[in-house]
């Protein structure tokens, strides 16, 4: 059985390590709990849960909220026509999709980035899936009908507004919002990015939203 003063003489001999250590330009593991009310725009504990909706995939499959479980999923609401935020934004989220997979590769079989179209009369899954490919083949697509998309768009409280325009007349705008909305694996609005966006602090958010959700209590 150690004596009390050799339990003393071990505390001190290890401080004085950790001291030289830090000196010496060695950082130590610091575990630190990160406080939900510290992640910006994080709704915890009350996140709103997503219901049932219908709509199809670019490759004409179905998309439903099973598509929006077991996985976190970034969601932006837009339209293959639009001429500065879409694309704008759709580059945006390839680079915070690329600064993610980075930092952390497992990331990359349980992450996933949708682009939600609220233009159903132009945005058919054939053309959904060639405007996508332009920004990689990392993203899905999710298109339908105008009943269909607003199965989606009401519950997220997702605003849109589309142009008067003559029928067949394809040369419209499309009023939408800029956001982006993080969807929890277990299909719970979690987060809300705003812009301006930037690439890196959007990762740097889901990093801190990943780390709270895993950490023990």
């Amino acid at each position: 059985m150690q004596s009390k003063s050799g339990v003393i003489w071990i505390s001190i001999t290890a401080l004085v390590a950790g001291i030289n250590l830090s000196f010496f330009g060695f950082q130590l593991p610091i575990s630190k709990q990160i406080d939900a009310t510290e992640i910006e725009s994080f709704f915890w504990p009350k996140q709103k849960k997503l219901t049932g909706f219908e709509m199809v995939n670019q490759y004409n499959e179905p998309f439903t909220l099973p598509n929006l479980t077991d996985k976190w999923s970034f969601l932006f609401f837009g339209y293959t026509h639009c001429p500065d935020i879409c694309p704008i934004t759709m580059q945006t989220l390839r680079q915070t999709r690329s600064i993610i997979l980075e930092n952390t590769p497992s990331l990359e079989a349980h992450t996933q980035f949708i682009f939600v179209s609220v233009d159903p009369e132009r945005d058919t899954p054939e053309h959904m899936k060639i405007y996508l490919g332009f920004f990689g083949d990392a993203f899905l697509g999710a298109t339908g009908n105008k009943q269909q998309i607003e199965s989606l768009t009401t519950q997220l409280g997702i605003p849109y507004s589309i142009a008067p325009h003559e029928p067949g007349d394809k040369n419209y705008l499309v009023e939408h919002s800029g956001s982006i909305l993080l969807i929890s694996p277990q299909g719970m609005l979690a987060s809300i990015y705003q812009p301006p966006l930037d690439p890196k602090a959007m990762a740097d958010r889901f990093d801190q939203i990943i780390q709270f959700m895993e950490q023990p209590g």
